[in-house]
């Protein structure tokens, strides 16, 4: 069983959101994304590398680093037809990006009834939009423009359960990092979604899916106004930039509201910091608690790396 976080269905019951699945980070070079993660953070493998998908005609490993899955993804291009699949238009349109936030869940079909009630698309592989609801067991994607950003919900039963390190009992130590790495991380801190109308915004997290509203924000170094909500075991940054010029702003400038960057908690941003430099990844600004890094030194995507615990969140 996944375990629940105690967020209510419309019958009272909980919902069948538990432990972060993956973000995917999309890119057009493959071999390079997956070259630079095992260099630069020496991430965990084996439970699903090099892996291609016929029914979405792309390849993608899955990586951990701390106690986060990573999947470092690209259509299929050798393969005719790609860039009709999802991910294939995704990346014709956006080019390198993070892409979207996955869960574990119990009950696709529960998160189904939840988003089909409130207007929200659902869909199943292969970008089929399905309006009946799916066995417990079925692993469902939400139309990006009804939740900011695409998310997906993903039963692990019988396939997950007994490959991802964190569930199968294979005694994998997520603190590695913390005491190997000079990037000392347990993980994620939380993740941002770009959006224009934040209330709206905190209403589908909130409302529709359940989430626990933790905090609200904003942030000079970032340019944003923030609201932070727990979804599962993870903290979803809800954010609009309030100011031009950062990086935020020009994301949602060229791209609309989207899955934005990825926050890593760390020990030390000092030491990140001289570690980073070691390996040619440039900070753009940073303040007392987090540091920025360039995304041009980042395999396309913005990264942050905080020492700062979202109040009342899951790290705090």
């Amino acid at each position: 069983m996944i375990q629940l976080i105690g967020h209510l269905t419309s019958k009272g019951q909980p919902m069948a959101i538990g432990k972060l699945f993956h973000l995917i980070h999309l890119t057009g070079d493959l071999p390079a994304l997956e070259a630079w993660y095992d260099e630069v953070f020496q991430v965990r493998r084996g439970f699903l590398d090099h892996h291609y998908m016929a029914g979405e005609k792309r390849d993608a490993s899955l990586v951990l680093l701390g106690d986060t899955v990573l999947e470092p993804l690209a259509p299929a291009f050798r393969v005719a037809g790609w860039e009709t699949m999802p991910l294939g238009r995704f990346h014709r349109r956006f080019g390198t990006h993070w892409h979207s936030v996955a869960w574990y869940t119990d009950d696709a079909g529960e998160i189904w009834q939840r988003c089909t009630d409130h207007g929200i698309r659902v869909f199943v592989e292969g970008g089929r939009l399905t309006e009946t609801r799916p066995a417990p067991g079925s692993a469902i994607m939400t139309h990006p423009k009804d939740t900011i950003t695409q998310l997906e919900f993903f039963n692990p039963a019988g396939t997950m359960d007994r490959k991802d390190p964190r569930l199968n009992g294979s005694g994998y130590d997520s603190r590695w990092w913390l005491e190997n790495h000079p990037v000392q991380t347990p993980g994620l801190a939380y993740t941002t979604i770009l959006t224009r109308d934040l209330e709206r915004a905190t209403h589908v997290y909130t409302g529709i899916l359940g989430g626990t509203l933790l905090h609200k924000d904003s942030s000079e170094l970032t340019g944003t106004d923030d609201v932070y909500v727990q979804l599962g075991d993870t903290v979803v940054q809800l954010s609009t930039p309030n100011t031009d010029s950062t990086i935020a702003a020009a994301d949602l400038s060229a791209n609309g509201e989207i899955h934005h960057a990825a926050a890593f908690r760390v020990q030390d941003l000092d030491a990140t910091k001289e570690y980073f430099d070691s390996k040619e990844i440039a900070t753009i600004t940073r303040d007392d608690h987090t540091l920025i890094t360039d995304p041009a030194t980042t395999q396309g995507v913005p990264f942050r790396w905080t020492t700062w615990d979202v109040p009342g969140g899951p790290r705090s």
